[in-house]
């Protein structure tokens, strides 16, 4: 397990480009929890883990048929995706799983089985405890370890699950949901400038949700801890700035939090998430705006940008990251 604390220190500027990405919303329960025997030890633990806290889980959920409320489990949500954004021939080097709500396999390092489903089995950490910032420490994981140049690709999957057999403070996502962003630093010959799949290819076929995207370059990740509310707007304002320099042509992905509070920008276009899915929200957005070019031919403003910035009201976390779209026309 790996947890890495938001910072707002400086990063190495090196090249990191997002190539390819897939996304799918599941039902539940897991199908592992479809065996009762696996149903009965996932409500032993959990009744274990919850009582010294006060947590009653009941045992009804647990029982015949399987309640629909036992939830999902990431590595059966996580390795429905992989096979669609990872070819066999394409090994990557380093893979992140991303998530705030635990999983109903809470007796696996699904982030060491996902590694031995994933072409190259890599290096793999899971980064939790952050709330929706999860998956922004997981794309500077990235960064970092590409800087060093030890890796070539780099998997990040940020997953949620919407359903948990007991009551507690935290409120859950809509849907269980994921999406999968596939990156690349260019070694091994994995040019940037590649095709993304066409998810119409029988190989890759089957899968809700996935897009084709034309590869673009990260051009910066941003992460405050401890960002109380009034203070949101005037630093966001300021990253924007910051990352924005140089670029003339800005668009903005924002979950719904921070939309809340940073009511103005310097975007020509503004994509505000609904509510409801915390952790993969701007991530979802971030594919369709990159999806929207449906042309790959079609001139693309060099000057570019393509922001995705979230704020955890309660974990009082901004993270903002920036792609540049511009990169596509190169």
């Amino acid at each position: 397990m790996f947890v890495a604390r938001p910072s707002a220190g400086p990063l190495l500027r090196h090249d990191l480009y997002l190539v390819r990405a897939g996304r799918r919303s599941f039902t539940g329960p897991a199908e592992f929890l479809a065996d009762a025997d696996n149903r009965a030890r996932v409500g032993e633990y959990l009744a274990d883990m919850g009582r010294p806290y006060g947590r009653e889980v009941p045992a009804s959920p647990f029982g015949e048929p399987p309640s629909p409320d036992l939830g999902h489990s990431y590595g059966e949500m996580a390795e429905a995706l992989i096979g669609s954004v990872v070819p066999a021939d394409e090994p990557v080097d380093l893979f992140v799983l991303a998530f705030s709500v635990h999983d109903l396999r809470p007796g696996r390092q699904t982030a060491a089985y996902l590694s031995h489903v994933t072409p190259g089995e890599p290096m793999a950490f899971a980064v939790c405890d952050q709330g929706s910032a999860a998956a922004f420490s997981g794309l500077r994981v990235a960064r970092e370890y590409a800087a060093s140049a030890a890796i070539a690709r780099a998997l990040l999957v940020v997953v949620e699950q919407a359903a948990l057999p007991y009551d507690g403070p935290a409120t859950l996502p809509l849907r269980h949901q994921a999406v999968a962003m596939l990156y690349s630093n260019g070694l091994d010959g994995d040019r940037p400038d590649s095709a993304s799949p066409d998810a119409d290819q029988p190989a890759r076929a089957g899968l809700r949700g996935n897009s084709a995207i034309q590869p673009v370059r990260v051009a910066g990740v941003r992460q405050h801890p401890g960002v109380p509310p009034g203070d949101v707007a005037a630093l966001a304002a300021a990253d924007l700035a910051g990352l924005a320099a140089g670029h003339q042509d800005v668009a903005l992905v924002l979950s719904d939090a921070l939309a809340a509070v940073w009511t103005g920008s310097a975007a020509r276009r503004v994509r505000v998430m609904p509510p409801g899915q915390p952790s993969t929200d701007v991530w979802w957005g971030l594919i369709d705006e990159l999806a929207s070019d449906k042309d790959p031919d079609a001139p693309v403003d060099p000057t570019s940008l393509l922001v995705a910035a979230d704020y955890d009201p309660h974990l009082r976390y901004l993270c903002l990251t920036a792609f540049d779209t511009g990169t596509r026309s190169r």
